[in-house]
């Protein structure tokens, strides 16, 4: 069998079994925005790690040194904020071509630093090697969290409500313009590319939903929102019905497929790396829920779905009509 026959998340399927050959102090291995340990005083150990490879996560051309530090950094710190967790230490690896300019990633680790130094967390280590001709990037993340305010993938339920926390399909709308996919005016073309290239994880926002313990699973939006509603329908063993007109999208969304003649729609579901957060909720928190929002909570909250004992991800259409729509999103050996 071929990489492009399984893809990315069959491939993970086929080599989680016997990962883990001794369960002390592992909570949580594959399967999940981070590995988790513990507990320690009452506290977890959250652990993630991500990896960017020239041409195949982004392109030179198309970001600055500065906004791929920066980025490198962003979508680790998601995976955190994802279970509800604060990040504290970060190590990077870099393969770097031996003819790159040393100024080019000096100002990589420039966009690193100031978003480690924003969210406080500090750069402890790594390792450099050099590389035939591509940049190669990985950053691990060390975070923690309190053991009774982690979310996991896996604790949707039937009759539990489905909420987004931001506006979906902007940053692939970002990746289309770089690719020169689609031609925007002026006015907007620019909050496109930064929503995609200088992502903002919510790291305070899924704090504030895992301290008030009414959400009962929790992911991140990298892959799509059907790709990542998929992951906890599959980790908890449910499905899952979505509103079509429900779906949060930006006015400047909506202004860009009208005049570049596309269906926004598709990019909110598929298009990935919008970093917001999808979280279920019991039915019976939803108050509880709507007096946190007024009160605290720094990102809004849309309800867009429901979830359901019978498996797979159901769309209602404007009409009424219901169809069964499947899991959509990147997903590396076959996008």
């Amino acid at each position: 069998m071929k990489f492009s026959e399984i893809g990315e998340f069959g491939f993970i399927e086929s080599i989680k079994k016997e990962c883990v050959t001794s369960l002390k102090g592992v909570i949580k291995g594959i399967g999940d925005d981070c590995a988790v340990f513990g507990p320690y005083s009452g506290r977890l150990l959250l652990f993630t790690t991500d990896m960017l490879v020239e041409d195949i996560h982004f392109v030179r051309d198309t970001i600055t040194p500065y906004q791929l530090g920066w980025k490198a950094i962003a979508v680790n710190l998601s995976d955190i904020a994802a279970m509800g967790g604060k990040p504290l230490f970060i190590l990077i690896s870099l393969a770097i071509p031996v003819e790159m300019d040393v100024e080019l990633i000096q100002d990589f680790y420039k966009g690193m630093k100031d978003i480690c130094r924003h969210y406080k967390v500090d750069i402890v280590g790594g390792d450099t090697v050099a590389s035939p001709d591509t940049l190669t990037i990985n950053v691990s993340l060390i975070g923690e969290v309190k053991e009774n305010e982690i979310l996991y993938r896996s604790g949707a339920r039937p009759g539990d409500k489905i909420f987004l926390t931001g506006a979906v399909g902007d940053s692939s709308a970002g990746l289309k313009i770089l690719k020169n996919e689609i031609s925007p005016p002026d006015s907007i073309g620019g909050h496109f590319i930064k929503a995609h290239n200088e992502p903002k994880p919510l790291i305070e926002t899924g704090r504030i939903i895992a301290t008030s313990r009414l959400a009962s699973a929790m992911i991140d939006l990298s892959d799509g929102l059907l790709s990542d509603l998929g992951h906890i329908c599959k980790e908890s063993g449910v499905g899952a019905i979505l509103f079509r007109s429900k779906i949060p999208l930006s006015s400047q969304l909506k202004s860009l497929a009208s005049i570049a003649n596309f269906n926004p729609l598709d990019l909110a579901l598929s298009g990935g790396e919008d970093y917001v957060l999808l979280l279920t909720v019991p039915e019976a928190k939803i108050q509880d829920l709507d007096l946190l929002s007024k009160d605290k909570r720094p990102s809004p909250l849309y309800l867009i779905g429901e979830i359901r004992e019978q498996g797979g991800i159901r769309m209602v259409n404007d009409d009424g009509s219901v169809e069964e729509i499947g899991p959509r999103g990147f997903n590396h050996f076959l996008s």
